[in-house]
């Protein structure tokens, strides 16, 4: 789970199923919305610090970007350069902590930099 510097009581959680719950930190046990975000499985998901962006990866090979509102801003699928090479199933995902920059890091050994 993730939260956000301008609202810390509010968490960020994904599942495999690929939904998102947002929580109240202060109130134990409901979620205050839920959202579908993706129809694959689910297998990496990160929240930045300071602004409202979230990304979730997937095992079919896709990294994709929403604002927290779950609008969806857009989704990664092949690597950059001549040859446009697929991305591997991800396996994790982080933000940079101020900056607009995250790295995916997928089951093919390859780290990819997104900003």
């Amino acid at each position: 789970a993730d939260a956000h510097k301008h609202s810390p009581s509010e968490l960020c959680s994904g599942c495999v199923a690929g939904d998102l719950k947002f929580w109240d930190a202060r109130i134990a046990g409901v979620s205050n919305r839920t959202l579908d975000v993706q129809n694959s499985a689910m297998t990496a998901l990160s929240a930045h610090a300071e602004a409202p962006l979230l990304a979730s990866g997937s095992h079919n090979q896709f990294v994709k970007f929403m604002l927290r509102d779950g609008d969806q801003l857009n989704i990664v699928r092949y690597h950059d350069g001549v040859f446009g090479q697929r991305i591997g199933p991800v396996a994790s995902l982080a933000f940079h902590p101020t900056k607009l920059v995250a790295a995916a890091g997928s089951t093919d050994a390859v780290v990819g930099i997104y900003a």
